[in-house]
């Protein structure tokens, strides 16, 4: 573990994991009950879409510029994946 202080991230960052928290307490809240087709469904799309942004977002400056496709992607397929479900998310806008 590194002693270094983390470089602060920018606001689509910060929104990218704010909106990843909010998938990860929806997966967590289909997982609660006997699991659908459909909830099954939602769980691989948010999963699918946020999956690179906690280790994005802990790297340093430098390389989370050179790997902003990665955020961009990753906020884009949110999106897709909150509107094709028909859920709503408080950190993300409602189209791509």
């Amino acid at each position: 573990m590194s002693d270094t202080k983390p470089e602060a991230l920018n606001e689509t960052e910060r929104t990218a994991l704010r909106a990843a928290s909010e998938a990860f307490v929806l997966i967590r809240a289909l997982t609660a009950r006997p699991m659908s087709p459909d909830a099954w469904k939602v769980i691989h799309d948010m999963a699918d879409a946020f999956h690179n942004v906690p280790e994005y977002c802990a790297g340093p400056a430098q390389q989370r510029a050179a790997n902003s496709f990665l955020l961009e992607a990753g906020l884009r397929n949110g999106i897709d994946a909150f509107d094709k479900h028909g859920l709503a998310c408080s950190h993300l806008p409602t189209q791509a």
